[in-house]
């Protein structure tokens, strides 16, 4: 059989570093705005600096400190597709895996709608088989890899590094995780969270990092959110499936109308069979009210 992965499995994440002294630094910031700070030097326990870095962290002050608050990861394993939605991000920096000088490990992300239906199963598995093998081909014939990569699938997976402040980052996940607009890269986005979010309980755990650069990144982190979320209602105004999924009540009469006249299923979509199976494997990556709201779909099977 092809290199094929059903549906996301094999999309990993894992975070290379941090800045782990953000605190002082945004102290070291901070403190000059006014001319009776500047001689306080960084101290987690002191009192002025932890307002100063909790002002920061609530957007009360000089945001340009968390501008500076970088992340990297490694995200392993996504479709061609989802790198093509990633890199879309405006402020962020990224390393990919390049299909130019080395021929290409063949592997496919099939997904799991398509998978989990046979007839298509089926000519999917021989379409990527003959795309695979038509590749291996040119590569043999001595067809440079940058111009075999051309007849690749767009399903092809590849692994990227990517670089991004946590501003940045928490932004993006106001339409990169709702679930009535992203599929692949909404898994992708909740995976860094929980690689970051993971760290720094380690290295707090370990003193490896301080109480206010915890706090820093937990605060901060942590609510990243579809957007509407924070008010719990949803707001997606794209026509392929509204307000479909539900997790929230719609906001207003035109999400309600878009929904009601949504131009697709979202039960037939690979994103609705990707959340059940995550509610059963592994439910510490889904969001307040999914839990309920995948319970509700399973009770109406």
């Amino acid at each position: 059989m092809s290199n094929i992965s059903i549906g996301y499995q094999d999309i990993s994440v894992e975070l290379i570093d941090y800045n782990k002294d953000i605190a002082r630094h945004a102290w070291n910031c901070y403190r000059m705005t006014w001319n009776d700070l500047q001689s306080v030097e960084y101290d987690p326990k002191n009192e002025d600096v932890k307002e100063g870095v909790n002002n920061i962290i609530k957007f009360r002050a000089l945001p340009m400190p968390r501008e500076q608050a970088i992340m990297t990861f490694r995200i392993n394993n996504i479709s061609r597709v989802c790198l093509a939605q990633i890199t879309r991000q405006r402020k962020a920096a990224f390393n990919v895996e390049s299909q130019m000088p080395r021929p290409v490990r063949h592997n496919v992300i099939l997904p799991l709608n398509v998978a989990n239906d046979d007839e298509l199963s089926k000519e999917a598995t021989e379409l990527i088989e003959k795309s695979q093998a038509l590749y291996d081909k040119m590569i043999a014939k001595g067809i440079p890899p940058q111009d075999a990569r051309y007849l690749l699938m767009h399903g092809q997976t590849t692994s990227l590094v990517y670089v991004v402040d946590v501003n940045q980052f928490v932004s993006s996940f106001g339409f990169r995780c709702e679930n009535n607009l992203s599929d692949e890269i909404n898994l992708v986005y909740r995976l860094c969270k929980k690689a970051i979010l993971d760290k720094i309980e380690a290295d707090h755990d370990d003193c490896e990092i301080d109480d206010l650069t915890y706090k820093f990144y937990k605060d901060i982190i942590s609510p990243a959110d579809a957007a509407g979320a924070a008010k719990h209602v949803g707001q997606n105004y794209d026509a392929v499936f509204g307000n479909s999924f539900k997790r929230y009540p719609d906001v207003n009469h035109e999400i309600t109308a878009i929904t009601e006249h949504c131009d697709y299923d979202y039960k037939k979509s690979a994103w609705y069979l990707e959340l059940i199976q995550i509610y059963k494997q592994n439910p510490a990556l889904l969001f307040d009210g999914e839990k309920e709201m995948i319970e509700k779909w399973l009770k109406e099977k």
